[in-house]
């Protein structure tokens, strides 16, 4: 992997950040990407294979139900 500078990493993301409207409070956000982002493409220049994505959704399957509590009614006065 070559060498990512902090430079690189600065000039990404606020490129980030400008493409996607200059939010407010957004920057560890963008920071991140841009580092996932040079990171990657480091990677794939040094022929370094991706690893595996997998969806969250395909991982978890949660088949239970859940069923109503019925409620007591209260007593009025």
């Amino acid at each position: 992997m070559t060498d990512i500078s902090e430079d690189d990493i600065r000039l990404r993301a606020y490129a980030l950040w400008e493409a996607d409207g200059r939010p407010d409070g957004s920057h560890d956000m963008h920071w991140l990407q841009a580092l996932r982002e040079l990171t990657e493409e480091a990677d794939a220049a040094a022929g370094v294979p991706a690893p595996l994505k997998t969806s969250k959704l395909s991982v978890v399957k949660n088949e239970a139900t859940i069923e109503p509590v019925p409620r007591k009614r209260s007593k009025t006065a």
